[in-house]
């Protein structure tokens, strides 16, 4: 494994795809886009006509998110 392939895979461990983000969330992934879209999760990374979103910013955000969330009694 050459350098860049290192540094490629580190950053790929940084980022989350929408799915991921779904799973941990929580969340339908089409929740995801619509959050996204409207700017309220942290952290997205624009890839062409993709997004992926950084690992830290998110778990950050899900953690208050999940606070947040009424629990179903």
């Amino acid at each position: 494994m050459t350098i860049r392939d290192q540094i490629n895979s580190a950053r790929a461990q940084e980022l989350l795809t929408v799915n991921q983000l779904a799973l941990l969330a929580q969340y339908d992934p089409q929740t995801i886009y619509r959050k996204a879209k409207k700017g309220e999760i942290p952290g997205i990374v624009h890839f062409g006509r993709g997004i992926r979103f950084l690992r830290t910013a998110v778990l950050t955000w899900s953690q208050s998110a999940r606070a947040e969330r009424p629990s179903a009694e």
